[in-house]
């Protein structure tokens, strides 16, 4: 096991209500994706459905209209594998059907191999990155930072 673990995050607000018929190919997905990402080489843990729910509601935002993911992997390669392949891959070809484009947000960051962040660290990097764009403190697949740099 590495010094360091990827932590990523992500966010986008529903053209719809998640309970509204449009987004069906986008709901009916979540958990069959989320068994496959927890199975995936390379990862290491993610927060519960309910947990982040209840984190969106204490924080006033709307779990019903914004998704939110967060989860940690042992590599940017592990996480490279996940998103563009198979049934994630399929639904991030989706996601202009089903989300504001100007609303997709995300971001990864380094943390200490055992670390589990939490909802609001992820929504603080995503904020983080959405005012300076990639810095060792939250980066993309694009603008990469390696471990040596975490960016505490």
């Amino acid at each position: 096991m590495g010094a360091f673990h990827l932590a990523q995050a992500n966010i986008s607000t529903g053209r719809w209500a998640f309970d509204h018929w449009r987004m069906r190919g986008f709901t009916s997905r979540i958990d069959a994706i989320n068994d496959l990402a927890q199975q995936a080489r390379g990862f290491v843990w993610r927060p519960g459905s309910d947990q982040m729910t209840a984190d969106l509601r204490r924080l006033g935002r709307d779990p019903m209209l914004e998704a939110f993911n967060l989860s940690v992997w042992e590599s940017i390669e592990a996480l490279w594998q996940f998103t563009f392949s198979g049934v994630h891959l399929e639904a991030v070809k989706r996601t202009k059907q089903w989300f504001d484009p100007e609303s997709v947000l995300d971001v990864m960051w380094w943390v200490p191999a055992g670390h589990r962040p939490t909802t609001d660290e992820g929504l603080a990097r995503l904020d983080l990155i959405s005012r300076n764009g990639p810095t060792p403190e939250g980066f993309t697949f694009r603008r990469r930072f390696t471990p040596e740099h975490p960016g505490r």
